[in-house]
């Protein structure tokens, strides 16, 4: 009989925690009061999700369609973050209708959105939910592999909360594959990471896990006291669903224990709980529960009602494992009783609720190799899409670089050109300044020259004068005219030549827009382009200074320069 009661109570622990618990209150109209005076559509998806995170929302009837409406409201305001919470939430609550496959799906969207966009903290969570999905399907490994991923990414978050739930979940796969010793060292990690920080809802369900597994090891005294720490916390945060499995937990191990009374005060208690929540299952439950206590001293007429309103809640409600339970006690009474008919129809609901049963076990193994299909089908175009985006980057990454190399290049290349056109320029400037300079020092050797001459000339006057022979005389004056003629043409040949030389074209370019120029006024312009004053060409024309200004004067007219701020020499350098 123990060995029952241990499977019963372990069996008990799984199915109440994800029973339905019927509202009071009407969820709609309460979170659309919430909603009533929020503008911001990202603010309106945050109060729903922090709704549905509220342990008495979790199992109403309308939590797919409440997560559903957060979707849709972050979808169409591209809140990307809002979206993946909403998929969590669609996810849980479809697990807890026990729509797997569904659950699956929303789950595995949250995940690939969350590795896309980096969301570290929704990551663990869809990885979590997988692993939950796969622990009920009974698909050990890869719920492990999911809770000790959730478990890593927690760690790297230093997110106290997200390590102690998944501790606790490693812990139940243990449980679920009995290594009990296993289950209960991940169980007190978690309880002693939940009281640090203090979340009552952890720490109350971690005692229930622990409580549970000192309950197979027959340690009942210390089960019972963990389980009434639970029930405590349980009373203080208004859990009544939470109360009701505690007590009956409680129950369970005085039954065990013999304490026959306190067994049947502890079921009422859990049965009246159950009954003001008008949860079936539950209710159920403790039809079952009572059955077995007044089976267990002999009482059979009272187990046998309540065997059979376990068996007709099982009925209404479609709870095979309860209706399987309820038929094989009444088939064994039955049997004692030598009444075969009645055996004979309970050993019928019994085979036909174990077909079920088997037949929707059967269905999950089915489900998991399904959904382990379509996980592996979308993990492998995953991996390609991820390698095709690679290859893209890369192909990006390389055009980019192949681009900045080539505009490099290019640039090099300009520059180079760059410098050496500026290179080429500066040569030029400086041979020009270096011919302007030799020119200049040919007009300072040509003025020295014709310094000399005129002395000469002057002293041929002098001479002249003091002759007295009017033939000698004639020639003297001859002679002085045509050293002073042959040497200003020479000396102008010259000049023309050399600066044609230095300033190919200058002539050209001014006749070409000015050409009613004169010889000597073409002469002024050159010495002026080498920027020389009034008084070096006076000297070297043998003129006075004021007929130089006053043919600069006459320049600037034919040279149209009207603007009196504008230099000629400046002018004349730009030809």
């Amino acid at each position: 009989m123990n060995s029952r009661l241990r499977t019963f109570l372990s069996i008990l622990f799984i199915l109440c925690t994800q029973i339905i618990a019927a509202q009071g209150v009407n969820n709609t109209e309460s979170l659309d009061s919430l909603l009533r005076n929020v503008k911001k559509p990202n603010e309106k998806v945050d109060i729903i999700i922090a709704f549905l995170e509220k342990p008495e929302n979790h199992y109403s009837d309308n939590a797919i369609d409440i997560a559903n409406r957060a979707y849709q409201i972050a979808e169409q305001n591209n809140y990307v973050l809002g979206k993946v919470r909403a998929l969590l939430k669609l996810g849980n609550s479809y697990f807890r209708s026990s729509n797997y496959k569904k659950a699956m799906e929303y789950a595995q969207k949250s995940k690939e959105m969350s590795e896309d966009l980096d969301f570290d903290k929704e990551l663990a969570l869809s990885c979590s939910l997988i692993g939950t999905i796969y622990n009920e399907l009974g698909d050990y490994d890869n719920s492990s592999q999911f809770f000790f991923k959730s478990l890593k990414i927690f760690e790297k978050l230093d997110d106290k909360e997200g390590i102690s739930r998944s501790l606790g979940k490693i812990g139940m796969v243990f449980y679920y594959q009995k290594d009990y010793k296993k289950a209960l060292e991940y169980y007190n990690n978690s309880l002693s990471i939940a009281k640090q920080i203090n979340i009552p809802s952890l720490i109350k369900m971690q005692y229930n896990n622990i409580a549970n597994v000192y309950s197979v090891f027959n340690k009942y005294d210390t089960a019972i006291v963990l389980f009434r720490k639970a029930l405590a916390i349980n009373i203080k945060i208004g859990d009544k669903l939470g109360e009701g499995t505690n007590i009956m937990n409680i129950g369970y191990i005085q039954m065990n224990k013999g304490n026959y009374e306190d067994a049947f005060l502890s079921f009422q208690q859990a049965l009246d709980l159950a009954s003001e929540l008008n949860n079936s299952k539950c209710m159920a439950e403790c039809y079952i529960n009572f059955g077995y206590c007044y089976y267990t001293i002999n009482r059979i007429d009272e187990s046998i009602d309540y065997f059979k309103k376990a068996l007709k809640e099982g009925q209404r409600n479609g709870f095979y494992n309860i209706i399987s339970q309820a038929a094989k006690m009444l088939n064994q009474i039955y049997t004692k009783k030598q009444d075969t008919i009645k055996a004979y129809k309970y050993v019928t609901l019994e085979k036909t609720a174990s077909d079920s049963l088997y037949a929707s076990q059967e269905q999950k193994h089915i489900l998991k190799l399904e959904l382990q299909y379509i996980y592996e089908k979308k993990e492998i175009e995953r991996q390609r899409e991820q390698h095709k985006k690679t290859i893209i980057t890369l192909i990006i990454i390389f055009s980019l670089i192949s681009g900045l190399v080539i505009l490099g290049l290019i640039f090099s290349s300009h520059r180079l050109k760059s410098k050496l056109v500026i290179t080429e320029k500066e040569k030029i400037e400086l041979e020009l300044i270096s011919k302007d300079r030799e020119l200049t020092v040919n007009l300072i050797s040509l003025i020295k020259k014709n310094e000399m001459l005129t002395n000469l000339s002057n002293k041929l006057e002098q001479l002249e004068q003091s002759t007295k022979s009017s033939e000698t005389r004639d020639k003297i004056i001859r002679i002085s005219k045509e050293l002073r003629d042959n040497t200003e043409d020479k000396m102008f040949v010259e000049f023309t030549t050399r600066f044609q030389e230095v300033h190919a074209g200058f002539y050209e370019k001014l006749l070409k827009f000015y050409p009613d120029l004169t010889k000597n006024e073409l002469n002024l312009c050159a010495f002026l382009r080498l920027n020389m004053s009034s008084k070096d060409i006076s000297e070297l024309t043998n003129q006075q200074v004021s007929a130089i200004e006053q043919a600069r004067y006459r320049l600037r007219k034919k040279l149209r320069i009207v603007n009196l701020e504008t230099n000629l020499v400046t002018f004349l350098s730009q030809v």
